[in-house]
């Protein structure tokens, strides 16, 4: 049987992608991965001092226990990590899952693309029905292009030192 013609490089480099539970172990790599890409991909959006409030929050013991809130995957390449993705249900309505953003070193490969397929099939997987999520204004068109709707734009609160300007979106499936 002959294998299907990849559409471009993107898909061979998500195909080579190995995508596993990310652990306390590699909290220091999540960190840095967070930290760069949020300064790198978001600078547009964000104020410095949201930016710096976002890296300080990053290289706290908090940050780690935000990370062990839900199920949190890792997209490893080489054994280097280039993204991660996250969700959990939501608790008084365990039909929903609210993902955390999906973070990829490098756009435009299929890594995220792959990173929230596998989040999203493991959630469908425990029953869930609909998703939300949140995400600064540069990775918006990433989730509409897999269906997501914009429900509001605000404030994501992740510590009360580091507030960020986000979009809140929804899919139901």
């Amino acid at each position: 049987m002959t294998a299907p013609a990849d559409s471009g490089p993107e898909d061979r480099l998500a195909r080579m992608i190995e995508v596993r539970p990310i652990g306390l172990d590699d909290h220091a790599s999540l960190r840095y991965l967070h930290a760069a890409c949020l300064l790198g991909q978001s600078e547009d959006g964000l104020s410095q001092a949201d930016a710096e409030a976002f890296v300080r929050l990053v290289y706290s013991p908090l940050y780690s226990d935000l990370m062990l809130e839900g199920e949190l995957y890792g997209g490893w390449l080489h054994g280097e990590l280039v993204g991660s993705a996250c969700w959990h249900a939501i608790g008084d309505q365990p039909a929903i899952a609210r993902l955390g953003p999906v973070v990829v070193r490098h756009t435009r490969f299929g890594i995220g693309r792959h990173l929230l397929s596998v989040v999203e099939e493991r959630a469908l997987a425990a029953g869930i029905q609909q998703f939300t999520a949140w995400t600064t204004a540069n990775a918006v068109p990433f989730f509409e292009r897999f269906g997501y709707e914009v429900a509001s734009r605000g404030v994501k609160t992740l510590s009360p030192e580091c507030t960020l300007p986000v979009t809140f979106l929804r899919k139901s499936v």
